[in-house]
């Protein structure tokens, strides 16, 4: 068991890259499962005053699944807390969050729940690069 004297650093700030890694991996496994129903069910219905608009999210469904397997390789690599780790797996969570809320009025709870872990790990990831005094 390490101590906090003996290795200079507190065990919450050893420990934000493994926990902030998986909840990235959680999320993208989240995105690729929603892109797989999404790609197998078919089109939304939009209700409007002129009547009922079908709306295909398609390829809506293929770029979340791209960014859902990106996001949890990224997830992956912060996990092993190599140099420069952190700053690949934010610079791919902040495009996943923003592709997130843009999906937001088709599946409202599951954006939320997913937005908000996204922005917990990057916050972590933040606070674990400012910690250790690492830019890159």
């Amino acid at each position: 068991m390490r101590s906090p004297q003996a290795t200079g650093t507190a065990p919450d700030q050893a420990d934000r890259p493994l926990l902030a890694g998986g909840l990235l991996v959680a999320t993208g496994l989240a995105d690729v499962l929603s892109a797989y129903g999404l790609l197998r069910s078919g089109p939304f219905v939009v209700l409007s005053g002129d009547g009922l608009y079908p709306v295909d999210v398609t390829g809506w469904a293929w770029l979340h699944l791209a960014v859902g397997t990106v996001l949890a390789l990224a997830g992956l690599a912060a996990v092993t807390g190599r140099r420069g780790a952190a700053t690949v797996a934010i610079g791919c969570a902040v495009p996943a969050l923003a592709l997130e809320l843009l999906m937001l009025p088709y599946a409202p709870i599951r954006v939320v729940l997913v937005a908000a872990v996204d922005a917990a790990a990057i916050r972590l990831l933040l606070r674990h690069r400012r910690a250790t005094g690492r830019a890159g």
